[in-house]
């Protein structure tokens, strides 16, 4: 009787590992991108089928930063809905494969969900060079940038502004938070725990990794050998995206 049961538990064992086994492969051939089936016709509205499900889970992970007090002043995001987004997996695009997407400007996550009609997501998109997207006309790529604060490298989604042959211009959003400051006398004020907007500027010039790009005239106008040019093209009037991609659109000509 023991050695049935004995030969019982090993036959239990061997076949926990075959599955495992299985399992690992799949996972690690559908993150390779490649598939041994016909394309997934992605995730349309209502979908359910295997391959639409299959697709969606291969780009998500958990996200690594959860904050729950009901108390915290504004939100880590700076727009809250989810938008139908496309996601490029290894660089390629395929038609059906829009999902929805926010960005948690806090974690420097990419949520995904099925619907725009989620209210919050525990999925994001995998951070990974190969995996991006585009929200609204604005690419998120996940890239090397010099920090602006501490002057060291650091990897994170940066917002393309302008794309060129000598300059590509980024722009890093994020959200820091701040934790509750109690007033320490009668005249100061206190502050509630919550989220601070930080929007910086990069430029990369000739491939080379992204820094700072102070924005102000004057700093823009020392880029520009045709200095009337650039006085007369600086004195536009716009937000700081419209502004820098009408002067680097100018400087790829120079």
């Amino acid at each position: 009787m023991l050695q049935k049961n004995k030969m019982k538990t090993n036959q239990l064992h061997y076949l926990i590992i075959i599955l495992l086994t299985s399992s690992l492969g799949i996972n690690a051939q559908s993150l390779n991108g490649t598939t041994t089936g016909p394309a997934s016709q992605g995730l349309a509205w209502g979908q359910t089928d295997s391959d639409a499900i299959n697709f969606f889970n291969n780009l998500t992970s958990r996200p690594k930063k959860m904050l729950t007090a009901k108390d915290i002043k504004g939100t880590p995001y700076f727009a809250e809905e989810f938008k139908l987004a496309k996601v490029y997996y290894g660089g390629r695009f395929e038609e059906g494969k829009q999902i929805y997407i926010r960005h948690n400007a806090y974690s420097d996550e990419l949520e995904m969900a099925t619907t725009p009609y989620q209210y919050a997501s525990e999925q994001i998109l995998l951070k990974t060079k190969g995996v991006f997207c585009e929200l609204e006309g604005v690419t998120y790529k996940l890239l090397p940038f010099i920090n602006k604060s501490s002057g060291n490298p650091e990897i994170g989604y940066l917002q393309t502004v302008f794309e060129g042959d000598k300059y590509n211009v980024y722009l890093n959003q994020t959200k820091v938070f701040m934790k509750q400051q109690p007033a320490r006398t009668s005249l100061e004020r206190s502050f509630p725990p919550r989220f601070v907007d930080s929007q910086v500027f990069y430029l990369s010039k000739e491939g080379e990794t992204p820094k700072y790009l102070n924005t102000s005239k004057r700093s823009l106008k020392k880029l520009f050998k045709n200095k009337s040019e650039a006085k007369e093209l600086l004195k536009m009037k716009g937000n700081d995206i419209e502004t820098l991609k009408a002067v680097f659109t100018t400087l790829e000509k120079e």
